[in-house]
This record gives C-alpha cells, sequence and structure tokens, in this order.
C-alpha cells in the first residue's frame, strides 16, 4: 500500500508558474546574486525553497549558456579575414548587453520585482517544473 502512495507521490509533475514565484525579503541578496550566470546555476540547484531565487537563477544560467554558445559561433568566424572585424563588434555588443541584463536584473531583484527575460524565462519556468 505505501509503495502505491509512493509511485502516486514521484509521479506528480511540479507547476510552477509565474503567479507562483513571489519574492522573499528575508533571501534579498541571494536573489541578486542569482542574477550572476555561474552563481544562478548553482542556486538553482542548490536553493528548494525559494522559486523566486530557483528562478532568477534558472534564467541567467540560461543566458549564460545562450552567450557562451552565441561566442562559440562567432568566434569560428573570427578565423574568416573579412569579416572578423564586423563579428568581433557583434561579440562586443552582445558582451555589452549581456552585461547590462545582468545589472537591471540585480537592481529588480534588490528591489523585489521579478525581471523576466523574454523567451528564456519560458524555459526557466519548463526547466524549474522539469527538476
Amino acid at each position: 500500500m505505501e509503495s502505491s502512495q509512493n509511485k502516486s507521490n514521484t509521479s506528480e509533475k511540479k507547476c510552477v508558474t509565474l503567479e507562483s514565484i513571489v519574492f522573499n525579503p528575508d533571501n534579498k541578496i541571494v536573489a541578486v546574486f542569482a542574477c550572476i550566470p555561474i552563481v544562478g546555476l548553482i542556486l538553482f540547484f542548490v536553493e528548494k525553497n525559494d522559486q523566486f531565487v530557483r528562478y532568477m537563477g534558472a534564467q541567467y544560467a540560461i543566458l549564460g549558456l545562450v552567450v557562451f554558445g552565441v561566442s562559440l559561433l562567432t568566434f569560428l568566424f573570427l578565423l574568416i579575414p573579412f569579416i572578423n572585424f564586423l563579428v568581433g563588434i557583434l561579440m562586443a555588443i552582445c558582451s555589452i548587453a549581456m552585461w547590462i541584463i545582468i545589472i537591471v536584473g540585480a537592481i529588480k531583484s534588490y528591489q523585489g520585482n521579478r525581471f523576466d527575460l523574454p523567451l528564456i524565462s519560458d524555459w526557466a519556468i519548463k526547466l524549474m517544473n522539469s527538476i
């Protein structure tokens, strides 16, 4: 009988929505640090109780992975002689944009506001529901 209860408990899917993610003032500083992509990835797996921190961590970890992937792709184009200058400018703009997004997200998190990144916020919710 207990095994059937355990199976039903493990088969229940998590259902995290944007409405269920609320700011916890006790974890204000942790939410700010979650906006740093590597730290956000760690906090996503370590923090189990605060959905706001997990959400911010998931978003910025995904952002870091996307920017890293774009950097790897553009690095290959740096080897082509005539377009390497334009690709270098594109990489610089991408890096500056990422830093601006990180700073804005950290400020918003400190103020207690959720900062949703377009497209990435949907991926973050899917990631939170799957893990």
